[in-house]
């Protein structure tokens, strides 16, 4: 993992330890939700949340399923445990050296002079930034943290507002073999 990555696992699970334990066995899911900070692609960030297994019982009958009260973000509890990649912020600015050392950046200048390559490097540092989310949670399983928290694997959810393939294959990745099936399986079913 590069700084960027190391910096956001540790403050990822120093936000998990900081869970109020009467809530731990009630979480279900982890959410990795990400999205561009004022729409600008250049300053993608992820928020971290989760939802409980009491909220999906208040929710459910706002929804037009179970399934989807379960898996869409729109009926989580929006608790926003830690924000990463935030411009102005330690993971911001490491974030914008990594991406501006690979090429992957553009001024507003930039923009204005040929707006179809810079939405072209957008849609890079998004891939990069969805990427970096993956192996993130990756390690988070892989280290035990995910387990040290919970007591058991829940899936963290790689995720944007809306739901297609490419959402349940990074979930997949993100996870151990076979923990998402259930949110992967609503996304083919929608």
């Amino acid at each position: 993992m590069n700084n960027f990555e190391q910096i956001s696992y540790c403050h990822i699970s120093a936000a998990l330890a900081n869970i109020d334990a009467s809530t731990i066995p009630d979480i279900y899911a982890l959410s990795f939700f990400i999205y561009d900070n004022d729409d600008d692609p250049r300053y993608p960030v992820l928020q971290l949340g989760y939802n409980t297994l009491t909220h999906l019982t208040e929710c459910t009958s706002s929804a037009s399923d179970s399934a989807e009260a379960k898996w869409n973000f729109a009926f989580w509890l929006q608790n926003e445990l830690k924000y990463i990649g935030e411009p102005g912020t330690e993971g911001g600015q490491l974030l914008e050296e990594l991406l501006k050392a690979r090429g992957l950046w553009y001024s507003d200048e930039d923009e204005e002079a040929d707006f179809d390559r810079c939405m072209r490097i957008g849609s890079d540092i998004t891939a990069y930034f969805v990427d970096a989310c993956v192996r993130i949670a990756q390690a988070l399983h892989e280290n035990g943290v995910i387990e040290q928290y919970f007591s058991r694997p829940i899936p963290i959810l790689v995720h944007e507002l809306e739901y297609y393939d490419e959402i349940a294959i990074q979930t997949r990745l993100a996870n151990p073999p076979g923990l998402a099936k259930e949110f992967e399986d609503w996304i083919a079913n929608m």
